[in-house]
C-alpha cells in the first residue's frame, strides 16, 4: 500500500476528477458512506453522536455522513461548526442536510464541554490533510476541550485534526482519536509519531481513485502480503548449498554477545551455512545456542588488517558478509572493516561499529547499512538535521551513499533512495541491546537465499517486529529478549505463509 504526502493525495484527487470524470461530489459522497459504515458497525440509533466540523471539505465529508445517519433514523445527532470560510462543497452539503430536515446545530460556547462529555461518539472533521501551519488559537481550544472532556469514542476523518499529514507532528494541538477513517491510502502522518499514536486504528477507504494514480508515490507500507510475496522459496529438491553461505565477522573481547545473536538470526531464517569468525573465543556460547553454526576464533582481542590473510578463503566462499556487531572501534579494526568492504564484491550487511568505518568509502547497491537513531545521527556528520523520522533525508543519504539504508526506529525506514518502505511492526520488546544484531543476521540470511538487500531488509524488519508483537501477546514486552525473538521467529513466518 502506497504512503502519500498531502500534495500527492491532492494531485490524485484532482486527476480523478479531471482525467477520469469522477467528480469531487461523488468522492465526498463515497467518503461519507465510509464514515457512515464505520459508525453503524459500533453504534446504534440511540447513540448520542457529536460531529465537530470545520468549514472545509473535511467538514463537508462529516455533514454528508451526518445526513446519511439522520436519514436512517439516528436522531441523537448534534453538529458543532468551527470556522467561517465555507468551501463550496461544505456549503452544498450543509444546504442538503437542512433539506433533509436536520436542524440540531449547537454553538461552541461555554456549554460545549457538556456536549462533549455527554456524547458517546465524537466525529472530528475540523481540519483535514491540507493543514500546513499551526492551528489558530480558537481551533486549538476546541480540540483541547474534546481531548479533556471526552468520555466516549472519537473518530477522525482522514487524519486527526492538528496532525501534519506529511510528518506526524502536532501543529499546536491535535485530536486524540480512537479510529481514523482515511481515504485512498495511508498518509505519512498516520505512520510517524506522534501522529501514529493520535490516529488510533486507521481504516483505509479506497473510494473511486484509480489504482494507477497511486504510482505517483515511491513510498509504501510494508504489509504481510508484501512479505509473503518476497519470501525465498525452499524447493524440496535442494541441499544446504542452495540456501547460501553467510560469513559473520563480528565480536571482540569487550562485546562477545552481539556476534552470537547475528549468527543465530542468520541460522533461524534458513541459511544453508552460517560461519562466524570472532577475534576472541566464545565457542561455548555458540555451541550452547546453536551447534549448527560453524565457528572460528582468531584468539585475540579485536580484528586488525593482518587478519585478512587468515580469513581470505572464508571471504571468497561467502554469499553474503555481515560485519560490525560488537567489533569495537579501534583504529586497527576500522582499517580491517574498510579493507573487507572495499575488496569484497558480494552483498554486505554493515552494522553497529562498522558503520563508523565506511563513512568515507565508495559504497555500492548490494550493501545495506543498518543504523539506529544514534548511529544515523553520527554517520551523517551534521547536527543541523534531526534525522529521526526524517524520511526525506534518509532517502537523500541512501542515494548519496549509493547503498540501501535500513534506519531502525519505531517506524523503520528502508530505502535505496529510489524506493522507500516503512515498517510499523514491533514494540518496546525490541528496545533492548542485541535486537539490532539479531536483525542483521536475519537480513544476511535472506540475502544468502537470493533476496536483494532491499527485499531482505523489508522481510527481516517485518518478521522481527511481528515476532515481538506475537510474543508480547503471550508475555509482557518487559520480558521478551532478542533470544526469545530468535527462537520464535517461526511464529511470524508461519503467520505470513498462511496469510
Amino acid at each position: 500500500m502506497h504512503i502519500l504526502t498531502s500534495e500527492e493525495m491532492k494531485k490524485i484527487d484532482e486527476l480523478t476528477s479531471k482525467e477520469y470524470g469522477i467528480s469531487s461530489e461523488v468522492l465526498m459522497e463515497q467518503a461519507a458512506i465510509s464514515i457512515y459504515n464505520e459508525i453503524i458497525k459500533e453504534f446504534n440509533k440511540q447513540t448520542h453522536l457529536l460531529f465537530v466540523l470545520g468549514t472545509g471539505n473535511n467538514g463537508g465529508d462529516g455533514l454528508a455522513a451526518a445526513r446519511l445517519l439522520y436519514n436512517e433514523g439516528y436522531r441523537n445527532i448534534k453538529i458543532a461548526i468551527t470556522g467561517n470560510n465555507k468551501s463550496k462543497l461544505f456549503q452544498k452539503q450543509y444546504d442538503t442536510l437542512i433539506k433533509f430536515g436536520f436542524n440540531n446545530f449547537i454553538e461552541i460556547d461555554n456549554n460545549f464541554n457538556n456536549h462533549v462529555s455527554t456524547s458517546e461518539c465524537i466525529i472530528d472533521g475540523i481540519v483535514g490533510i491540507g493543514l500546513n501551519g499551526e492551528l489558530k488559537k480558537e481551533t486549538q481550544e476546541v480540540i483541547e476541550t474534546i481531548n479533556k472532556y471526552k468520555r466516549g469514542y472519537v473518530i477522525s476523518i482522514d487524519i486527526p485534526s492538528g496532525i501534519d499529514s506529511n510528518t506526524g507532528k502536532v501543529l499546536g494541538n491535535a485530536v486524540m482519536a480512537d479510529k481514523t477513517i482515511t481515504f485512498g491510502s495511508y498518509k505519512l502522518g498516520h505512520i510517524f509519531f506522534p501522529g501514529r499514536e493520535y490516529s488510533g486504528k486507521v481504516v483505509v477507504s479506497p473510494l473511486s481513485f484509480p489504482k494507477s494514480l497511486f504510482n505517483i508515490s515511491h513510498r509504501e507500507l510494508v504489509t504481510k502480503e508484501m512479505v509473503k510475496s518476497l519470501l525465498p522459496k525452499r524447493p524440496k529438491f535442494s541441499h544446504k548449498f542452495d540456501f547460501g553461505n553467510v560469513l559473520i565477522l563480528a565480536g571482540s573481547s569487550e562485546f562477545p554477545g552481539a556476534s552470537v545473536l547475528s549468527a543465530i538470526g542468520a541460522q533461524k531464517i534458513g541459511t544453508g551455512l552460517v560461519k562466524l569468525i570472532t577475534p576472541s573465543a566464545l565457542s561455548s556460547s555458540i555451541l550452547l545456542h546453536e551447534p549448527g553454526i560453524i565457528y572460528k576464533s582468531l584468539n585475540k582481542k579485536f580484528f586488525s588488517l593482518k587478519d585478512l590473510d587468515l580469513i581470505s578463503k572464508d571471504i571468497r566462499k561467502a554469499s553474503v558478509i555481515v560485519i560490525g556487531p560488537g567489533l569495537g572501534r579501534s583504529n586497527e579494526t576500522m582499517q580491517f572493516v574498510r579493507a573487507v568492504v572495499e575488496n569484497s564484491k558480494v552483498p554486505i550487511v554493515v552494522d553497529a561499529d562498522a558503520l563508523y568505518a565506511v563513512d568515507a568509502l565508495k559504497l555500492r547497491d548490494n550493501i545495506v547499512l543498518t543504523p539506529h537513531v544514534g548511529e544515523m545521527q553520527r554517520i551523517v556528520r551534521t547536527d543541523e538535521i534531526d534525522v529521526r523520522q526524517n524520511y526525506e533525508y534518509t532517502e537523500y543519504f541512501a542515494k548519496y551513499r549509493k547503498a540501501t539504508i535500513l534506519f531502525k526506529d519505531v517506524t523503520t525506514i528502508i530505502t535505496n533512495g529510489e524506493k522507500t518502505l516503512f515498517n510499523i511492526t514491533g514494540n518496546t520488546a525490541l528496545s533492548k541491546g542485541g535486537s539490532g544484531d539479531l536483525l542483521t543476521g536475519i537480513i544476511a540470511g535472506l540475502i544468502a537465499q537470493k533476496l536483494s538487500v532491499l527485499e531482505a531488509s523489508i522481510v527481516a524488519s517485518y518478521l522481527s517486529g511481528r515476532t515481538a508483537e506475537i510474543l508480547s501477546s503471550e508475555k509482557s514486552e518487559y520480558f521478551t529478549t532478542p533470544i526469545d525473538i530468535a527462537k520464535n521467529l517461526y511464529k511470524a513466518l508461519t503467520e505470513v505463509l498462511n496469510a
